[in-house]
């Protein structure tokens, strides 16, 4: 469950972010996920709100945005967007797939206090 580590150098950036910008609470949280995060989304919502109590984001609205990846089809050369790692080619159905773009995990838009 490497989610609950992603929560936590979150709110590391946060917390550092608060210092330099003089916020005191977070209220909103935009996170951007691409297919290689391999975040699933129910459990990095559990482990924000474990992992954030006490803290500056402690009751902040976590809103998890997919972000779908651009692939090619490395058997039909199909391109376009897929938003698991496991998807088939939705052309041959082959696994042969290969991310040519996936932003990863972003912190997207924050609202603070």
């Amino acid at each position: 469950m490497h989610e609950l580590a992603l929560c936590r150098s979150i709110l590391a950036i946060l917390q550092e972010q608060a210092e330099q910008h003089h916020y005191k609470s977070v209220r909103r949280i935009e996170l951007r996920v691409g297919p290689r995060a391999m975040v699933e989304p129910e459990v990095m919502a559990f482990s924000f709100g474990v992992a954030s109590r006490g803290t500056l984001a402690e009751g902040a609205l976590l809103e998890i945005r997919p972000v779908p990846a651009q692939a090619a089809c490395l058997d039909c050369s199909y391109e376009g967007k897929v938003e698991k790692l496991a998807q088939a080619c939705p052309r041959c159905g082959s696994y042969r797939l290969m991310l040519e773009e996936d932003i990863g995990l972003r912190l997207g838009e924050i609202e603070v206090d």
